[in-house]
């Protein structure tokens, strides 16, 4: 979206880039090479302005002690932010698909910080809900938190710098997990993946768009902000590892369930949020689908009145382990995420998409939802309230994953659609 210099905006988005233009000659976006550059964002210190040394609480809180003084952190930044790396693997011949995702959060600048693990894994066909799971982990006992390395007592995530000249992989993903404690529907819950991750690209000059609390005027200079959402992609990897885990059963017995992915497609996505969810977005989309050949990732979201109802949309096309388009836009409506068909939710009166359009020409006719979210739900009733009445916001996640294809190729689609206010 092309600015004149006196046009007063209050969001800032990343530049849109023409698909059709071969890879290598934009210079709108950075290609990733290595794993460097997939490291964690929030624990730049310079950012943060404290040395990062950490205590830990038993309720998993961590509590900073830096030597510098509590309220020169508030001053530096009141900000609450939230970062998540997500693993999504499509497993094409068992049809299971899912996400590993460790989640970040820092409270006004650094006080309060904590992680959790969360993971999810359904079919992509039938309706048989006997490997069906969505739970979250809070992590306590942190011990390490670097760049390219998180370790706590139950989990370790760490980038390798292992590159495969030959696979043509950048470097790998290490996750493991042993996480005996008993959720609501799993316990002794292991994870040994080992991932090799292929090119990936985040958008000049740090993947970041920015909110501002004042007008400013749009010009082509740097500008930032410590309220933004990043993004930065891998829409190719390839997983080999197991995960299993106990399933509770209706009779409150456990089953033991084994999954073994062998050269699985996978997509990787490092998100930050710096601002609250209601005020970063009114809604968002997301596409990650793999087949043999192909392998394409979207996101899109749309900013709320305050923030200019901006809609960004980046999108990319992989065939076999190499990037062959990148595409992003903002409020070009040729280019947006279309519901081609919808319905309504009686309980909470969003309308959601039964049949979608990505950019990059994909279209899933048949969207089949596997889970549908109420991110408010667990909360207690008054609170809830509050946060309806007072924040309007209602807040439902709309997941699908079904059969797809993608240039007459055979796959597997996990699309979102969330709702926010």
């Amino acid at each position: 979206m092309s600015q004149s210099r006196n046009e007063k905006i209050k969001f800032a988005s990343i530049k849109e880039v023409d698909y059709k233009m071969p890879v290598s000659k934009s210079k709108k976006y950075t290609l990733i090479d290595a794993v460097q550059p997939l490291e964690w964002y929030c624990n730049n210190d310079s950012e943060t302005g404290y040395q990062q040394t950490i205590n830990n609480k038993s309720d998993g809180t961590i509590i900073v002690n830096g030597g510098i003084g509590l309220f020169k952190v508030v001053k530096k930044s009141m900000e609450t932010r939230v970062e998540t790396q997500t693993l999504y693997f499509t497993d094409l011949q068992s049809g299971l698909c899912g996400f590993v995702q460790l989640l970040y959060s820092t409270v006004m600048g650094g006080i309060y910080k904590g992680f959790q693990l969360n993971f999810k894994i359904f079919r992509s066909e039938n309706n048989n809900n006997d490997y069906d799971v969505w739970e979250s982990f809070k992590l306590n006992d942190i011990t390490e938190f670097k760049p390219l390395r998180f370790v706590s007592r139950n989990v370790i995530f760490e980038f390798l710098d292992n590159k495969d000249e030959k696979l043509g992989s950048i470097g790998q993903l290490s996750i493991k997990c042993d996480l005996p404690t008993c959720n609501n529907t799993i316990q002794n819950l292991k994870i040994d993946l080992l991932i090799d991750l292929f090119q990936g690209f985040k958008m000049n000059p740090n993947g970041c768009n920015y909110y501002f609390d004042k007008e400013i005027s749009a010009t082509d200079e740097l500008i930032s902000s410590d309220k933004m959402v990043r993004h930065v992609f891998v829409p190719k990897g390839s997983c080999n590892g197991q995960i299993s885990y106990d399933k509770k059963l209706n009779n409150g017995s456990f089953q033991s369930k084994v999954i073994e992915l062998t050269n699985v497609p996978v997509s990787y996505l490092d998100a930050v949020q710096g601002l609250l969810p209601n005020k970063a977005a009114s809604n968002w989309n997301f596409l990650c689908f793999h087949s043999e050949n192909y392998s394409i990732l979207a996101i899109e979201f749309t900013t709320p009145q305050e923030y200019d109802n901006a809609t960004v949309t980046v999108w990319s096309i992989s065939e076999k382990n190499k990037l062959t388009a990148i595409g992003s836009s903002v409020q070009s409506p040729k280019r947006h995420v279309r519901f081609r068909a919808t319905s309504t939710d009686k309980e909470n009166h969003w309308i959601y998409p039964t049949s979608i359009k990505f950019p990059g020409r994909f279209s899933e006719h048949n969207l089949r939802l596997v889970n549908r979210y109420d991110v408010l739900g667990e909360l207690p009733s008054m609170v809830r309230s509050l946060a309806q009445k007072i924040v309007s916001i209602n807040p439902f996640i709309y997941q699908y994953c079904q059969p797809s294809k993608f240039k007459h190729e055979k796959g597997i689609s996990i699309i979102e659609s969330t709702f926010i206010s």
